[in-house]
């Protein structure tokens, strides 16, 4: 049985701390906001109307939260996260050959600033924790990044944390061995 204190190298801690570097992102446009709504009917005054959205404090309509969440997702890359303006650090940490089963491990975002349609955007990743823990899919090693999506003023606009859980790959209908 493999043991959660050992699974973690000290190569794999190296990367706590790597940050990708600070990339443009797809700008949003009013287009942008108009496919949204279609999509999921949100349609909400504060991303069609200038002067609604100026009454309530405002500079003009916004890009609806979601959408700007949306927008590093919008990205190619390849599977191992190479390729990217921005790449996702987690899939490129050495870990060990047989963790090849991953899983979603929770996400949290933060939407701190506003931000509105045609403004130009960045992001920037940084590998935040890497640890192994026990669960029921056996001995797994929890990788979290966090991405901030900045503003045209280089404000935290969005702030997002996703944890990646990997396990030892299994045959289907067998358990972990451990």
């Amino acid at each position: 049985m493999a043991n959660a204190s050992d699974l973690i190298t000290p190569e794999m801690r190296s990367w706590i701390g790597r940050k990708t570097p600070l990339s443009p992102l797809l700008v949003m446009t009013t287009s942008d906001i108009r496919r949204y709504a279609d999509a999921t009917g949100d349609r909400n005054y504060l991303w069609f109307d200038d002067e609604f959205a100026k009454s309530t404090g405002y500079k003009g309509r916004l890009l609806p939260p979601t959408l700007v969440g949306w927008v590093p997702f919008s990205m190619r890359e390849n599977l191992d996260g190479s390729g990217a303006e921005a790449p996702d650090l987690r899939r490129q940490i050495p870990v060990p050959e047989n963790y090849t089963n991953v899983r979603n491990a929770g996400s949290e975002t933060e939407w701190l600033k506003p931000v509105y349609p045609g403004e130009q955007l960045s992001t920037q990743s940084c590998l935040v924790d890497i640890v192994a823990r026990q669960g029921r899919a056996g001995l797994g090693i929890y990788i979290t990044q966090e991405e901030q999506i900045l503003n045209a003023d280089g404000e935290v606009a969005l702030r997002r944390r996703h944890t990646m859980a990997l396990f030892p790959e299994t045959k289907l209908g067998k358990t972990p061995k451990e």
